[in-house]
Order: C-alpha cells, then structure tokens, then sequence
C-alpha cells in the first residue's frame, strides 16, 4: 500500500496549465517520411505537445496528499467492501494487441480473485471499423463495465457509443478528448513528452559506466518513432528536446514506423536499416517509443554486432522484463516504466467506484481535471526501471494491489 500511495502522490493536484499557439495552419508539422537526420524539438517547437492546447503536469511531495486523497474517490484507498455485492463483469477491450495490452490482461486476471469482478478481453486488431462494430456488441451483453484502449480518432465515437448504453468506462494509455482537446473519458495516462525526455536523461547518466570517458560528441541519437499516434509520436519528441539539451550539435536521426505497425518486425527493418547506413557513427543512443518495437530495433542491434556501442531505451514493464527474465543482457538498458498493475489497478479502482454509483465519468477523480473538461486525465507518475531493480519495482506494485507475485 505504501508504494501505491507513494505513486499515487507523485501524481498531480496540482495543475499547471501550459497553452501555447498552433502553428499557422492548425496542426502539428509532420516529422520526416522516412528515416533520417532530424533536428530536436524544443520548447517553443510547435510540434510539442503545449502546441495542441492545455497538458497537465503533475508532482506534489510524498505524503502532501493524503488529507486530499480521504476527501476523494475511485482508488485503492476507498473504504468499501468489495465482497458486499455481486461479481462485476468487467471488459478490457483494447484496439491494437500488444505486449503491454497482454500484460494488462493479466494483471486484471489476476486482481479479479482479490477484487470480486470478472474479466473479459478482446481486442479490435487494429481495425477501426471493427472496434466501433464490437464495441456495440460488446455493449449489448451488459457488461457492468469497460476498460477501452482506443485511438484518439475513436474517442468522440466511443463516448458517444458509451452514453447510449450508460456503460461506464476508463481508457487507458490514450487520453479520450473531444476536437478541441476537452477530456470526455476518464483516461489513465502518463505525460509523454517527458517520458522521453527521462529516457534520453538516464541514458546521459550511464553511458560512461558503459563505455569510459568517450568524447560525448560521438553520440548520436536514433529515435524510432511512431507518429501516427500523438502520445507516442509526444515521446519522440521528449527524448529529440532533451538529447539537443544534454548534447548540443549531436546528431539525431529519425525513423519512424508508422508505414509498418507497432510491432518487432517494423522496429528491426527500421532500426537495421538506418544503424547499418550509418558506419561512421561511433556511438549510439537508441529510444524505441514503445516495447514491441524496441524488441525488434534490440535485435537489429545484435545482428548487426553492435551491442557495445548501442544503449537502447523504451517504455513500458512488459517485454523487458521477460527478456531479463530469460537472461537477456544486450544494449536495450532499461525503460521509462509504469508497471503494468499500476496502470490497471488505478483504472480498476475508477471503473468500481462508477459501477457502485458512487461516481460517474464526469465527476470521478475530479481534481484532475481542466476547466473545460468533462472527464479526468489521471497522469500516472514512473521510474525507469533497470536489470537492478525490476523484480522488486514491478512485484512491489503487485503486492500493493492484494497479488501474491510469486
């Protein structure tokens, strides 16, 4: 409980709006096409994410919150008896599956016996017209509640397929906005932008212990993004704005999977294809937005023999770990790494205090929202979790959340 509270505080009641100006014709400027030098982002870029309307930033000190917390709902701290009413059925119904989606699926699994619900999964497979179509079957069946992972082009859609069932629902990873960026889902997110930033940052605080006291000119950075998708696309930019920052004049080179998927496959061809194009360089950081991809960049770093000269981070609990786990020790270091429980349990907590009907999609969690919203972003605080400290900084979350890790 105490490492939950500790998360839960390093997240925000505390807002700071940042608001800046598009650029002049209404949108965020596209990154290159193909894979290739790049410069970095910065503050005033109007590709961050401030461009694109209010970001809430969040952190308060450990223990500051806890009077404000009592005076809440929708957490693990709720004094309520799970066990004094029927089972909940409960969805988990994710758009595209990955290793995270699994990993989030299993951590339901496994709270279900703790918490009194049942789950159910299913997945759209990538397709949108297939998410909408069984999101309204899914809805039929009366399922007491949703867990959604959708895109931020099927959120209008899907909260308005919501209000037509009076289903309540969490989304997590993406945050569920109308047009004009307003939340309409409670959404459980991280803030992406500096998720990459904090990549880049630990890769600066390591790379000597890895390689000596090497000229930090030769470091080049390999961003492998996914730019289709505003949150991930958000990370890349983090981690472009903090390497210019830290290694003013180094180059960067950008590929970008968003031809290809989400996927190991597309992260080695993109990944294989620009290390090997680019001899010279004699060192390199590489920041692979999400796991599935790392996976893939990983090995295209080991076919190609470059290990000791690679340092690679990602984000996410899921498929690193299970590399650790089977003795993995190649350039992919460590990830910027909200554990899996985490993101479930805190979207769990949520989803419970709508199906009892102590709160709704408009008034849960609602400190955490803007002033135009109509439902909360619930920004989730993260460490970078390393070979050193994964075991105990995932089964800690575990633990917290009533599951033997073991």
């Amino acid at each position: 409980m105490k490492k939950v509270l500790a998360m839960l505080l390093a997240l925000s009641m505390v807002f700071a709006l940042v608001v800046a100006c598009a650029d002049d014709n209404g949108g965020t400027p596209a990154p290159p096409a193909g894979g290739g030098d790049t410069p970095a982002a910065t503050a005033n870029d109007p590709a961050t994410p401030a461009a694109r309307g209010p970001v809430v930033y969040v952190g308060v000190e450990p223990g500051s919150h806890i009077p404000y917390w009592a005076d809440t709902i929708g957490f693990i701290t709720d004094e309520v008896d799970h066990w004094a009413r029927e089972e909940y059925h409960i969805v988990y119904f994710n758009f595209n599956p990955t290793g995270i989606t699994g990993q989030i699926t299993l951590a339901l699994e496994q709270l279900a016996p703790v918490w009194n619900f049942r789950v159910t999964q299913l997945t759209a497979n990538n397709d949108s017209d297939t998410f909408i179509n069984n999101l309204q079957t899914i809805l039929i069946g009366e399922p007491d509640g949703i867990i959604v992972d959708i895109t931020e082009e099927l959120a209008v859609r899907t909260a308005d397929i919501l209000n037509q069932f009076d289903v309540p629902a969490v989304c997590l990873f993406n945050m569920a906005m109308d047009f004009d960026g307003n939340m309409i889902i409670p959404s459980v997110v991280m803030d992406q932008f500096l998720n990459g930033q904090e990549q880049v940052r630990h890769l600066a605080s390591v790379y000597r212990d890895h390689w000596g006291d090497i000229d930090p000119s030769e470091i080049v950075l390999l961003v492998v993004d996914f730019s289709v998708n505003i949150n991930i696309h958000d990370r890349a930019l983090g981690a472009m704005a903090a390497f210019e920052e830290l290694f003013p004049g180094n180059r960067i080179i950008y590929g970008d999977t968003a031809a290809d998927s989400l996927s190991a496959e597309a992260g080695f061809a993109v990944a294989n294809s620009l290390l090997a194009a680019n001899p010279d360089v004699n060192y390199w950081f590489v920041v692979a937005t999400v796991e599935d991809v790392a996976l893939g960049s990983a090995r295209a770093i080991e076919a190609l023999g470059m290990d000791d000269r690679v340092l690679q981070t990602s984000s996410g609990a899921a498929i690193l770990a299970s590399q650790w786990d089977e003795g993995y020790e190649g350039a992919w270091i460590a990830n910027y790494s909200i554990p899996p429980f985490l993101y479930a349990g805190v979207a769990l907590f949520g989803l419970i205090a709508m199906m009892d009907g102590r709160a709704d999609m408009e008034t849960l969690w609602p400190h955490m929202q803007l002033p135009d919203d109509n439902a909360a972003r619930f920004n989730l605080a993260a460490d970078m979790m390393t070979r050193e400290n994964y075991i105990d900084y995932i089964g800690d979350f575990m633990r917290d959340f009533g599951v033997d890790p073991s």
